[in-house]
C-alpha cells in the first residue's frame, strides 16, 4: 500500500515538474502575448490507449503522430520534450492536463485525457500578462499558479509545489517533500537510524582487574572495595558520522569529549599514602598512634577523556538500537582521598598524585536498548599507578547510559 502511494505521489510530482518546465518557459517568450499571435494548436491524447484521438492512422504510434503534427507547427519533438509527454501518458493520474510546449515563438497545447472514455475533450489554455500567471484544464479543475516563487498546483485536497529548492506534494494531512534530485527524502519520525550523538550522562560502578597477580609488599584486602561504594559518574557530549548504510543497518563512528571521576571505596580501615618511593596502604592512627575507624575511605581520580566508538546502528524501532565497540584516551586532572571517621565525624580531603598514571586509555563497548537506559563497560588497558610505585591493577567501569 505505502509502495502504492508513493508511486501516485511521485506521478503527481512529475506532471508537476513537467507542467512547470514548460510553462516557465513562456514566460521568456514575449511574443505570445501578441495579440497578433495565432491560437495555439491543441493535441488531445487518448491516456488510456496512448493513442491520439482522431488519428488519421489507427496503425502509426503515438510518437509518429506527435511528430507529424509538431512538424506541421513548425516545431520539432526532441527528445527530452517526448519523454516528459510519456511520463505524464504512462504516470497513474486520472485527471485530465495540459502540456504547454513553446519552440521558437510557437506553441503547442498537449491535452492528455485522463478519463476512461475516448470522446474528445474541448481543452484550453489561457496565459495571463502578469506576475503570476495561471494555466487551467477546462475540465479537470486543476490550477496551476505561476509566480516568483515558484510554481503551484492544486486540485480538490492536492497540491504541488515548484520552487528552486524543490518539491512540495501534499495530498490531505500527508506531505512529501522531494529535493531535486533523484531520492525523496520523506519526513516521518520512525525513519532513520539510532545515534550516540548529543548530551550523554554515565552512572556506574567500578572494580579493579589484574588483581591475581598482586606480589610482593601488596596483597588484594590493602584495596578490596566496597561494591556499592564505588561509584562512577561522567558526562560529556558526541558527534557521529556516517560511515555506510543499508537498509536494515548503518555503520556510523562516533566522538567526542567526557570528564569522568572514578570512586575506589576501600573495604577496611587503610588509606592510601604517598611515600617516598611508592604508594602505601596505613592504618588510620591519631597522634597517639591509637588506630582511629573510618566510615568512609575512598581514592577518587578525575580524568578528561576523548571516546572514540564505531558503533552498528539500528532501525530506531529496533529492540537493540546500536552496538559500539571502540576505545578511549584520557588525561588525570585531578586525584584526591577522603577519609571520614566514625565516631567523630571528621572528614578530611586529600589531593595528590599518588603515583598514578596521568594517561588513561583502554576500550569500551556499548549496547543501546530500545525504552531503556543504554550499557556500557569501560576497560583500561593501562595500570593505575606507574610501574613499581602501586600495585599493578587497572580500572574497570560498567553502567548506564543516559
Amino acid at each position: 500500500m505505502e509502495t502504492y502511494q508513493m508511486k501516485r505521489v511521485m506521478s503527481k510530482i512529475t506532471f508537476s515538474i513537467i507542467v512547470s518546465f514548460f510553462v516557465i518557459s513562456i514566460t521568456s517568450f514575449k511574443s505570445l502575448a501578441n495579440s497578433n499571435e495565432k491560437d495555439s494548436t491543441v493535441i488531445n491524447i487518448d491516456k488510456r490507449n496512448q493513442t491520439l484521438l482522431n488519428s488519421k492512422n489507427p496503425n502509426r504510434s503515438l510518437k509518429e503522430d506527435l511528430q507529424e503534427l509538431f512538424q506541421k507547427n513548425g516545431m520539432n519533438l526532441d527528445d527530452e520534450t517526448w519523454k516528459g509527454i510519456r511520463r505524464v501518458v504512462n504516470s497513474e493520474l486520472n485527471k485530465d492536463t495540459v502540456l504547454v510546449i513553446v519552440q521558437n515563438n510557437k506553441s503547442i497545447n498537449v491535452a492528455i485525457n485522463g478519463k476512461t472514455d475516448d470522446t474528445a475533450r474541448n481543452s484550453n489554455t489561457s496565459v495571463n500578462q502578469s506576475s503570476n500567471r495561471n494555466v487551467s484544464n477546462g475540465n479537470s479543475g486543476a490550477n496551476v499558479k505561476i509566480g516568483l516563487g515558484g510554481v503551484h498546483v492544486k486540485d480538490g485536497n492536492e497540491e504541488v509545489h515548484v520552487s528552486w529548492n524543490g518539491v512540495l506534494v501534499k495530498d490531505g494531512d500527508d506531505e512529501v517533500k522531494v529535493m531535486l534530485k533523484d531520492t525523496a527524502k520523506v519526513n516521518r519520525r520512525e525513519q532513520g537510524f539510532s545515534s550516540r550523538s548529543g548530551f550523554n550522562i554515565y552512572f556506574g560502578f567500578n572494580s579493579f582487574a589484574n588483581t591475581g597477580s598482586i606480589s610482593g609488599i601488596y596483597n588484594t584486602k590493602d584495596f578490596e572495595l566496597s561494591p556499592f561504594g564505588s561509584r562512577y559518574f561522567g558526562f560529556g557530549w558526541t558527534r557521529s558520522g556516517m560511515i555506510s548504510k543499508g537498509t536494515k543497518a548503518a555503520l556510523k563512528i562516533s566522538y567526542g569529549l567526557e570528564v569522568s571521576w572514578n570512586n575506589y571505596m576501600f573495604e577496611n580501615n587503610n588509606y592510601l599514602v604517598k611515600g617516598a618511593n611508592n604508594i602505601e596502604f596505613a592504618n588510620y592512627k591519631d597522634a597517639a598512634g591509637n588506630v582511629i575507624p573510618l566510615s568512609r575511605n575512598k581514592l577518587t581520580v578525575a580524568n578528561i577523556n576523548i571516546p572514540i566508538m564505531p558503533y552498528v546502528a539500528f532501525r530506531k524501532n529496533s529492540v537493540v538500537t546500536y552496538i559500539a565497540a571502540g576505545g578511549y584516551v584520557g588525561y588525570r586532572i585531578d586525584s584526591y582521598t577522603k577519609t571520614k571517621e566514625e565516631d567523630s565525624g571528621a572528614k578530611k580531603w586529600n589531593h595528590s598524585s599518588f603515583y598514578l598514571n596521568n594517561l588513561r586509555y583502554g576500550l569500551a563497548f556499548e549496547l543501546g536498548l530500545k525504552n531503556f537506559p543504554d550499557l556500557f563497560v569501560n576497560y583500561d588497558l593501562n595500570k593505575l599507578y606507574q610501574d613499581g610505585r602501586g600495585p599493578g591493577i587497572s580500572g574497570v567501569s560498567f553502567g548506564i547510559r543516559l
